[in-house]
């Protein structure tokens, strides 16, 4: 008896601190190499798993296979735009945050984003600090409220 009380107690801790290190994953939707290394090198360094691919198809397969915590999507994609790829992947029901990254930053193309499903919009160009902190704050209440 005294052995079973003992393993709950150490037990059930020890689970709850191998899921709270489990690293969240990013999937990564960008088409420019450079890009996708920078962020890539920045979020890993910052603790998160990243998945990265460089279309909206590719984004949409990862999502469904990988289910990622966040997706970090790219305006200016070479099969189709960002936004459509957003609107999909919404429409095959993946509802965590999406940042949508874009080089314009009219308050119209930021309303676009929005209703296209995008949680986040930011706009290039970006301090790769200013990336992880995004990542960081979307991925935040989706972890307190599991």
């Amino acid at each position: 008896m005294k052995v079973n009380v003992f393993l709950r107690f150490v037990t059930v801790p020890l689970i709850f601190l191998y899921f709270s290190l489990m690293a969240a994953t990013v999937l990564l939707v960008e088409d420019e190499p450079d890009l996708v290394h920078v962020m890539e090198i920045a979020l890993t360094r910052a603790g998160f798993a990243v998945l990265a691919t460089g279309s909206g198809a590719g984004a949409c397969a990862a999502a469904q296979e990988h289910r990622p915590d966040v997706v970090v999507m790219d305006r200016g994609l070479p099969d189709m735009d960002g936004l459509d790829a957003t609107v999909r992947l919404r429409e095959d029901g993946y509802q965590a945050p999406i940042l949508v990254v874009s080089g314009h930053a009219s308050a119209d193309h930021v309303d676009a984003c929005l209703e296209a499903g995008a949680d986040v919009v930011l706009t290039k160009p970006f301090r790769l600090a200013e990336l992880v902190a995004q990542v960081h704050q979307a991925i935040v209440p989706v972890a307190d409220a599991g």
